[in-house]
């Protein structure tokens, strides 16, 4: 983000009581890295705006960005494995093509449901909704949401 001049924008609603659920660490991680990855590769000014928000039922996250969009046309099979928005020979961005189909893939692991709202040339917006289990504070084996946040190298 630094290297790129881009602003990082984090807002959290992640109330203490409720910090505490039932998840699947390394798949959480690789769904903020997946996201925020692609949202820094894929916005070359502006911003990236992570939001998270837990409440006694549902994880709800977005990422935001004003980079280079996806074309309508696309948006119904952005989460295809080897599909990328660019599909042209001089294609500026590289990757595989992966990213989101393992992060759509995770999120459905989860229980979850992702999304989009997107437009060609102003930005993209990926939306997350996860179930969650409230759990004990007290039981170490738990995760903290927070945590999770943090060891994918963001300040809360």
């Amino acid at each position: 983000v630094e290297s790129k001049g881009l602003l990082f924008i984090r807002k959290f609603s992640l109330p203490d009581e409720l910090s505490y659920v039932h998840s699947d660490k390394e798949k959480l991680y690789s769904i903020f890295a997946n996201l925020i990855n692609n949202a820094i590769k894929f916005t070359p000014k502006g911003y990236v705006e992570l939001f998270c928000t837990l409440t006694d039922t549902r994880f709800e996250l977005y990422v935001k960005d004003t980079g280079i969009g996806i074309p309508q046309d696309k948006h119904r099979i952005i989460f295809e494995r080897f599909i990328q928005a660019d599909v042209s020979h001089q294609r500026p961005y590289e990757g595989s093509g992966l990213g989101l189909s393992i992060t759509k893939a995770y999120v459905e692991m989860l229980d979850g449901n992702i999304w989009l709202e997107s437009q060609e040339g102003k930005g993209s917006t990926f939306f997350v909704s996860l179930p969650m289990k409230q759990a004990l504070s007290t039981d170490e084996e738990e995760l903290r949401i927070r945590q999770i946040i943090s060891d994918a190298g963001f300040s809360v």
